[in-house]
């Protein structure tokens, strides 16, 4: 846990918003301080935070402003001035839309170290035809020391046709269906305040290490009706990967963490709504430790939070992993899970497995389950003698039975 908590302070104190700072012992607490405002700061308090559920996607800037120039960068202004931009020496490029991707054409970004990409207006990517989830992302970018963030002036939007792909079967048939944006990045690399619209299926691909995301909207909430699948949020197999301050409307995992190590991931302040809620997914052979889910809301899902293993898996493990300070709202089936007995095409009901799941921490989860004959508050199916170390701190969710197989029964402080 303590490189976690050392990973976290390192990523806040470089990225974190100035407004919301720590304040001075006896000093008056305004807005945007870690505690009440009007009140007298003491070390250690914190601010009561009331959390409000933004069904709709935050707004997009509107262009009302001239375009912005920038002296020193190369512009990309169509899709056939995405390599020469690249490849030049240039350390600021502008990706400037609108402009349009062929289809069957993605934008490759494999970058010099420390290059800064600013994402100003809208592109759209043309459906493709031959492009599947094992091909490269619409977009893909790679490097150290990247910044990739949305022009102030003009909110950067990535628009992925995915109402031309969808037919309610994601990556498991129909058409084919590429990711929509895969990131290999390290060196403290950041993604800041891009917008995201409509992906094929999943819309994050995130490897590597030491990258923040920040101010992520995700808005495939068109998909609800229109036959969306497949579209997880963030897919992340990473060391040191924080994500926070983000806003997801899909069709499946808000958060899919299928391998997590070192420095781990922390998923802070973000917004869930429509999916399958946040899951830590760890097929056979896959380690995911050292995980921080902290702040988060989850709405309108079929899940909450979970821990989710492949059935009859071997080898892997799950150890170290914390959720806390974490809302639910009108889940519709479960809402805190760790199932051993998960298959793509629905669980079997049978937890046989050999991946121990250690050192997991409930703290703080609060909300509701819509009541319903599967509805179920808290869920632990675990193979024999796998699930250990469970700790449950003020789990509060109201609405439907509880169950807790594989544990001790009614563990202080689980509602079971």
């Amino acid at each position: 846990m303590k490189h976690i908590i050392l990973s976290l302070i390192f990523a806040l104190a470089a990225f974190a918003d100035p407004k919301g700072g720590h304040c001075s012992k006896g000093t008056t607490c305004t807005v945007g301080h870690h505690c009440k405002a009007g009140t007298t700061c003491t070390v250690g308090y914190a601010r009561t935070k009331t959390t409000t559920v933004k069904t709709k996607a935050p707004a997009t800037t509107t262009a009302t402003k001239p375009k912005p120039t920038y002296a020193d960068a190369c512009i990309i202004s169509n899709y056939q001035g995405v390599q020469a931009c690249v490849s030049s020496a240039k350390n600021l490029i502008v990706l400037q839309g609108p402009f349009t991707v062929p289809s069957n054409q993605v934008i490759k970004m494999f970058l010099r170290d420390g290059v800064k990409v600013i994402l100003s207006g809208t592109i759209t990517f043309e459906r493709a035809t031959i492009l599947d989830g094992n091909s490269d992302g619409l977009i893909n970018v790679r490097g150290k020391g990247i910044t990739f963030e949305s022009d102030p002036n003009n909110q950067g939007i990535l628009y992925g046709s995915g109402e031309k792909y969808w037919d309610g079967l994601g990556g498991n048939g129909g058409v084919k269906k590429p990711f929509f944006f895969r990131t290999l990045t390290s060196g403290y690399s950041v993604f800041r305040n891009i917008k995201l619209i409509n992906s094929p299926a999943h819309v994050f691909s995130i490897l590597g290490s030491d990258t923040l995301f920040d101010r992520i909207t995700i808005d495939d909430s068109l998909g609800d009706t229109k036959g969306g699948h497949n579209t997880d949020g963030f897919d992340v197999m990473g060391d040191g990967i924080v994500i926070q301050n983000s806003w997801v409307h899909n069709q499946d995992d808000c958060l899919a963490i299928n391998e997590s190590k070192g420095k781990g991931i922390n998923f802070l302040n973000n917004t869930c709504i429509g999916g399958h809620g946040i899951s830590i997914a760890t097929y056979d052979g896959g380690i995911a430790e050292n995980v921080l889910v902290k702040g988060c809301t989850v709405s309108k899902s079929t899940n909450g939070i979970r821990i989710k293993t492949t059935y009859k898996a071997t080898k892997g493990y799950v150890n170290n992993v914390r959720f806390e300070d974490v809302k639910l709202n009108d889940i519709s089936w479960i809402g805190v899970m760790i199932q051993q007995d998960y298959l793509n095409g629905g669980p079997t009901g049978n937890p046989i497995s050999k991946v121990p799941v250690t050192g997991v921490t409930f703290k703080n989860i609060a909300g509701n389950v819509i009541s319903g004959k599967n509805a179920v508050s808290v869920k632990i199916l675990c193979g024999d003698g796998n699930c250990k170390n469970l700790t449950y701190d003020n789990v509060k969710i109201t609405g439907a039975k509880a169950t807790c197989a594989g544990v001790p029964v009614n563990p202080p402080g689980s509602g079971c």
